[in-house]
Formats: structure tokens, sequence, C-alpha cells
């Protein structure tokens, strides 16, 4: 009988003291790595834009030249801008946009081209440091430059993602399809 108490005594301490009281003073941020969930929770991942995308811009200027620009996200390639807030690790990528431009005059295509990045790059090494943590923002015909001056005027705007840090590029297409960069900031050509 005795050890019989003795054995009741015992389930009863133990049961008692498996309360999860030593829980109650956990922290989230511990209660999660127990359970292997910290590190969804503590990464944010955003892609812009989230999905594909694609736009066209087809006009006619009054002095021959029919322009047509067509912008589409690039799936593949991104650029990464990541910190860290409230001690979540933030990820955004930031996909880098395509643009492919066709040029008429009176109904014959002069050229088509498609505008990133490493096309420019490869058109001049120089941009390379300055252009390596941009993305293209935009890109739209300028008509008024391409009127007065009887050439296509396309301007190009780079962004650092995050940032307030912008590179403005301005491309002239000539009639036999050949072109110049012009760096707006430093009023180069290029």
């Amino acid at each position: 009988m005795k050890g019989l108490f003795v054995f009741i005594f015992i389930i009863s301490i133990t049961f008692v003291s498996c309360d999860g009281r030593h829980k109650a003073y956990q922290t989230p941020k511990d209660n999660l790595k127990e359970h292997k969930l910290y590190k969804s929770f503590a990464e944010h991942v955003k892609y812009i834009p989230e999905a594909y995308f694609e736009t066209t811009t087809d006009t006619i200027l009054s002095n021959g030249f029919q322009v047509k620009i067509t912008s589409y996200t690039d799936m593949q390639t991104s650029y990464l801008h990541e910190f860290t807030k409230d001690s979540i690790n933030h990820k955004a990528y930031y996909r880098n946009i395509n643009n492919t431009i066709s040029i008429l005059k009176n109904n014959k295509e002069i050229t088509s081209k498609l505008i990133t990045k490493d096309v420019l790059i490869s058109y001049n090494s120089s941009f390379k440091n300055d252009l390596k943590n941009k993305v293209i923002q935009g890109i739209w015909l300028n008509q008024y430059a391409s009127t007065i001056t009887n050439k296509v005027t396309v301007n190009v705007l780079f962004q650092k993602p995050g940032t307030n840090d912008k590179t403005y590029y301005t491309l002239s297409f000539n009639d036999n399809g050949s072109f110049n960069i012009v760096d707006e900031l430093k009023q180069e050509y290029i």
C-alpha cells in the first residue's frame, strides 16, 4: 500500500511539473526557431513588378518617322535590393525591363533595336560602373526633339532601386539607323 502512495505521488508530481510554464517565458522568435519556422517569417521577399507586363507605344511624327516602342518584363534577370528592418530581412527583386524600338521612315524600316542595360554597356564600356546597380525606370519618345532635329530622339531613365540615384540618357537615331548616346547629366556625346 505504501508503494502505491509513492507511485501515485511520483505520477502526480510528473503531471504537475509538465504544465508548459517554461514555454511562457520563450520569445516568439525562440518558439519559431524551435518549430523550424523562423526563416519563413524572418524574410520578406518581393518581386517588382510581380508579374509579366508588356506595353506598346506607336507614334507617327510629322516628319515622316513612325516609332514603335515595346517594353516588357525580363522574368529571368533582376537586381536584388536587400535590407533589414525590425529584425526582418527584406529582399526586393527588381526585374529588368527590356525595350524594343522599331523606327520606320516613309514606310521603310530604318532600324529595330533591343534597348537594355547590357546593350548600352556593350556600346560604351564606361557605362558599366554607372549602370551596374540600376534598372530601366522608363523609356519614352521625345516628340518635340524628334520633330525639330529630324532625328528620332528617345530618352532612357535608369535608377538604383531604393535610392534617388538616377542616370538619364538620350538616344538619337539618324535616317540611316545609326545612333548616338548622350549622357544628359554630363552633357557628353558618347
